[in-house]
């Protein structure tokens, strides 16, 4: 169940236009997953932990964001300070975890799926260095210039989202836990996908 908790935390990164409600839940789900997962390699160790700090301060960042729409008055900088860095957290989980699936990847011979890895962190650590760039107090002369990049940040986020769901569900499909290696094939769906993406694999090589 490492990839499948992963997976559904994973879900919640879908909602792009208000990320800092939804980022705390997706961490708390993704952390039992990657709990698991952990023991395959550096790379999804350091997406465990980085998911754990993003959890905590993510809570911190939604509560301050509550009260901010609750009316309270905090200074501009402050707020940005902190969404930038919520982002900054959120770039380096990708960071990881893309690197863990990119090795995992590579040990078990799934080039394609390798290659969608590698893709997919490159994207989403380029996005999120530009959301937390744009969640910076730039200045009033800039103000428009950002929001005029709100409905494309916010598209290219649900690519970004799309695409590691895609990745996720690929491993979830493709790889096993240790613990489930002796395991009987499960019918239906899944068991297909997989042995149709294993045929495609053995015949790139």
């Amino acid at each position: 169940m490492g990839f499948g908790l992963l997976l559904i935390g994973y879900v919640f990164y879908l909602n792009t236009i208000i990320p800092v409600y939804t980022i705390p839940v997706s961490a708390l789900v993704m952390a039992f997953g990657l709990r698991k997962l952990r023991v395959w390699n550096s790379g999804l160790r350091g997406a465990w932990r980085t998911d754990l700090a993003t959890l905590v301060y993510g809570l911190a960042s939604a509560g301050l964001a509550g009260v901010i729409a609750a009316g309270v008055k905090i200074p501009d900088t402050l707020s940005s300070v902190v969404s930038a860095g919520l982002c900054l957290l959120v770039l380096l989980f990708h960071f990881y975890l893309g690197s863990g699936v990119i090795q995992l990847t590579q040990e078990v011979g799934l080039v394609r799926l390798r290659g969608r890895a590698l893709f997919f962190r490159t994207s989403a650590c380029i996005y999120w260095f530009l959301y937390a760039f744009l969640n910076l107090d730039l200045g009033e002369k800039l103000d428009t210039f950002v929001a005029r990049l709100f409905i494309p940040m916010v598209i290219v986020g649900l690519v970004v989202a799309i695409v590691g769901i895609s990745v996720i569900f690929s491993c979830y499909t493709d790889i096993g836990l240790p613990d489930e290696m002796n395991a009987p094939e499960k019918p239906g769906f899944i068991a297909k996908w997989k042995r149709k993406n294993e045929e495609v694999d053995r015949k790139d090589d």
